[in-house]
């Protein structure tokens, strides 16, 4: 509701207004002026025409006066006052009585135009509270007291309009009559005026229908009462036409329209009775002409307010249809054409504005097996007894992805037959309802078919609910469960194990939400079982305990299962002494006794002496007993220690390691020696031949003279027990760590000694060999030297002894001697005359093929090469075998 703001003027006016003041200004003046001729002008034009009791049928300044005070508010009353008395003076009243009949009928509508803004009116009439309002304050109270004030001025100064004294009431309804019908007929299309409505009356699409309305409307309300002396039998049907088309209007261009439609449809009618000779003692005519005018002003109103709130009332319905996220669709049968609201299209991720669609589309968005259950599902709707259907069903979303929705189908309208005409489908978006169902049907399968007891609690741990495996695991009734503690937290005596096992249990679930742990128990036959259990606490979003959730196993197959393959990951199936794995634990189990007591731990590797032999002899059965009856008696050599007691394990065929607690190196020897006493007693092995006797070799090393890992000593045992074998077996050898360490640093040395000569680090120094008596060179000595990268020329007294004795140094003499022999013929290209005397070691004279090898090398030079060529050799070599010896000089020559 639109109204001209308050003005507001300062104390101490500036000397010109600004800009914005002034156009207040002058479109409240505009307003002003309008408003007071607008309302001069409709008084006299009511004048003039017809009388009902000595007032005109329609007095339009009320409502003039109406939409003013309505629209621009209360202060646009002097421009009414004044107009209302410039129309008493030129009635021929004074000043006096003029003033009071223009108050007297600006009183009516003030005080409506007042309670109608105070209580709300939308000025769109678009409410059925509306009409009431209108009709209430526009058309009862706001006339009444107008009426009654005007008749009251009259009674006081007879002599403006002196009524008939017998007749008050009349005039009273007159007055009342006339204010009523202007308030309606002239006020309702000036304060619903608005651009919206004119260009929904008369707008481009719009124009051609209105104008013909119209004419339609025009020309039944002239011919009505175009000609008085025409029976109102002829003409009573033409009354028809403009209510018609007044409805048709209201329904198609809204309130303005048809408002604006009745009050020309008036006007043209009274300019056609004034012509036609229609005058105020006419009173029959005037009072048909009331009548008709009440009629035009009414139905406009009626029609419009209905209409508005039938389409309020769907726009409502249809906006709180959104808001639930449901989509409506209106299915026109006999059309075949499915017409789908905003909310239908958005649900499908459709952003087309196209809603209307055929059946074929329709059905191309359901989803191929719920489309015949669909169908199944509405044709009992077709039934009489039958009006509405459910069905859930998925469709076909523009994200290519098939939703859930649930569809219902009711009957709008039928036909003669009954049968379904319309039908209004509603769609719900049930994709999440059908996922927790989905993840509820799983849920549900799961408790009923899980293995596993379950068993769910409330925060106080009562039982609410046990599924069937908990009632096979653990025994009873479920009827008897519900409502009791599980045995597992029911409360235990203050300060027994269990009450603190209890309290431990308590506070896991209190800081971490989950408790794990196995409990033994009794099967509901009787039978000791062990049971896994797990508790969980599910929680409120609001953090408090809300359920625990326990789940119940039987382990006692795999507690069971667990502990043989325990035993067979760890203990030798035959002799049952733990196994190679078993060893490494205690191994490292000893080692740190023995490094925090201090005590000495002997590490002994014990392997039979020619067992083979007796499986070959007596089969692979005696020698099974023999190892039986080995580790047992290898068992009972064992010794207990405060610190923890001796071991022994085998490790695999004959082999075996005992672990031996010893406080002295020669209680070390001692413990040794008893074993092998032990060992080398006789065996009853159930054969023929009786008492079999066996012997066995042990390497032994102790910890921490060895300072090594338990890998490494059981090498280092083991390397022993094969110096005890080369030693002549039955006995046993300590392992040296420094003999170890020196064989190591000469398996270095060696190995740096083979990476020099890959690496052309040796050279060939030329001692000469000088005729003392001449002064004479004779020849040369070839001596060997290493010229090492780091420590410069190395003499071969520090690695030829290292390598006498491998097979290095016949690598190293083939070496020399390819070296010697390159070098004597380069000299006798250059014309010298010298002899090259090499030394050849005993390992490399001793090669089966030195000959061989000789005679290859200098076979490569055309020259002769061999009379300079010496080969010097160590008595100590040729006299080792002096027939090889002979044979090889022979050979070599």
């Amino acid at each position: 509701m639109r109204s001209i703001p308050d003005i507001e003027l300062p104390l101490t006016a500036p000397p010109r207004f600004s800009g914005i003041k002034r156009q207040v200004l002058w479109r409240w003046m505009q307003r002003f002026v309008i408003v007071a001729l607008g309302c001069y002008v409709a008084g006299r034009l009511a004048g003039i025409g017809p009388q009902i009791a000595t007032h005109p049928v329609v007095w339009a300044p009320a409502g003039i006066a109406l939409a003013a005070l309505l629209r621009w508010g209360p202060r646009f009353w002097p421009a009414l006052w004044i107009a209302l008395g410039a129309l008493c003076l030129a009635a021929g009243a004074g000043p006096l009585e003029s003033a009071l009949v223009a108050s007297a009928h600006l009183a009516g509508p003030l005080l409506a135009a007042h309670k109608l803004r105070q209580r709300g009116l939308h000025i769109e009439l678009d409410r059925r509270r509306d009409m009431l309002l209108l009709s209430t304050h526009a058309l009862a109270i706001g006339p009444a007291l107008t009426a009654t004030l005007v008749t009251l001025v009259a009674l006081a100064t007879p002599d403006v309009r002196p009524p008939i004294a017998s007749d008050l009431v009349a005039t009273w309804a007159a007055t009342w009559f006339s204010v009523a019908l202007g308030s309606l007929l002239v006020g309702v299309p000036l304060f619903t005026l608005s651009r919206n409505a004119i260009d929904s009356w008369l707008g481009p699409q719009r124009s051609v229908g209105s104008l013909v309305l119209l004419g339609i409307a025009l020309l039944g309300g002239l011919l009505e009462f175009a000609s008085p002396h025409t029976p109102p039998w002829a003409l009573a049907p033409l009354g028809f036409f403009p209510a018609l088309a007044l409805c048709w209007v209201a329904f198609r261009s809204g309130i303005f329209a048809a408002s604006s439609t009745a009050l020309l449809i008036a006007l043209s009618t009274w300019i056609a009775s004034t012509h036609a000779g229609l005058t105020g003692d006419a009173r029959h005519g005037v009072s048909m002409m009331a009548a008709y005018f009440a009629m035009l002003a009414v139905v406009p109103v009626l029609t419009s307010v209905l209409m508005n709130e039938l389409a309020a009332r769907e726009r409502r319905w249809r906006l709180a249809l959104d808001a639930s996220d449901i989509g409506v669709a209106e299915w026109d049968v006999r059309a075949g054409r499915v017409t789908l609201s905003r909310r239908w299209l958005r649900m499908l991720g459709s952003t087309s504005p196209v809603s209307t669609r055929t059946l074929t589309a329709f059905w191309a968005d359901v989803h191929p097996d719920d489309a015949d259950r669909l169908k199944r599902c509405i044709e009992p709707v077709g039934a009489a007894a039958t009006g509405a259907a459910v069905v859930e069903c998925r469709l076909a979303c523009r994200d290519a992805r098939w939703r859930w929705f649930e569809i219902r189908v009711l009957v709008t309208q039928r036909g003669v037959d009954a049968t379904p005409m319309r039908l209004v489908v509603t769609a719900r978006d049930i994709s999440l309802r059908q996922q927790a169902r989905e993840r509820r049907h799983v849920t549900d399968s799961l408790f009923e078919h899980l293995r596993e007891g379950l068993l769910i609690t409330d925060a106080r741990h009562r039982i609410l609910e046990v599924n069937p495996a908990y009632l096979e695991i653990c025994g009873g009734r479920h009827a008897d469960l519900i409502g009791t503690v599980p045995t597992l937290l029911q409360p235990a005596e203050a300060g027994t194990p269990a009450a603190l096992a209890l309290r431990a249990l308590h506070d896991r679930l209190a800081g971490e939400g989950y408790w794990r742990g196995e409990v033994e128990g009794r099967r509901p036959d009787g039978q000791p079982c062990v049971r896994r259990i797990t508790i969980s606490t599910v929680r409120e979003p609001a953090g408090a305990v809300r359920n625990h959730v326990m789940t119940y196993a039987d382990v006692t197959q795999a507690r069971e299962q667990f502990e043989r393959l325990q035993v067979q990951a760890h203990v030798d199936e035959l002799t049952g002494l733990p196994n190679r794995v078993r060893l490494a634990q205690m191994m490292t189990t000893a080692l740190e006794v023995s490094d925090r007591e201090g005590s000495l731990l002997t590490v002994c590797y014990l392997d039979l002496d020619r067992f083979k032999p007796i499986n070959d002899t007596h089969g692979h059965a005696a020698g099974d007993r023999l190892l039986k009856e080995l580790a047992g008696r290898l068992r009972n050599s064992l010794r207990a220690w405060a610190g923890g007691d001796d071991a022994v394990a085998r490790i695999g065929g004959d082999e075996f390691v005992l672990l031996l607690r010893t406080a002295t190196i020669e209680e070390s020897r001692h413990a040794v020696q008893r074993v092998l006493r032990k060992i080398n007693e006789p065996y009853a092995l159930g054969v023929g031949a009786g008492p079999t006797t066996v012997s066995a070799s042990i390497g032994a090393t102790v910890f921490p003279l060895d300072r090594a890992d338990a890998e490494t000593l059981l090498r280092h045992a083991d390397h022993a027990m094969y110096g005890a074998k080369q030693a002549g077996r039955d006995g046993y050898l300590f392992f040296d760590p420094e003999h170890d360490r020196r064989t190591e640093a000469r398996f270095v040395a060696l190995g740096r000694v083979q990476e020099a000569l890959a690496a052309e680090e040796f050279r060939l120094y030329y001692q000469p060999k000088v005729d003392m008596r001449s002064n004479r060179v004779l020849g040369v000595e070839a001596l060997l030297r290493w010229k090492h990268p780091d420590l410069g020329v190395v003499s071969p007294a520090q690695f030829l002894p290292l390598i006498e004795h491998t097979e290095l140094s016949v690598s190293v003499g083939n070496w020399v001697l390819a070296q010697g022999i390159e070098q004597l013929a380069r000299w006798q290209r250059q014309g010298l005359d010298l002899s090259v005397s090499i030394n050849i070691s005993a390992r490399h004279l001793q090669e089966p093929l030195f000959a061989q090898n000789l005679a290859a090398l200098l076979a490569r030079y055309a020259t002769p090469i061999a009379p300079r060529l010496t080969l010097e050799i160590l008595e100590t070599a040729a006299l080792a075998d002096i027939d090889h010896t002979c044979t090889l000089m022979n050979e070599c020559r």
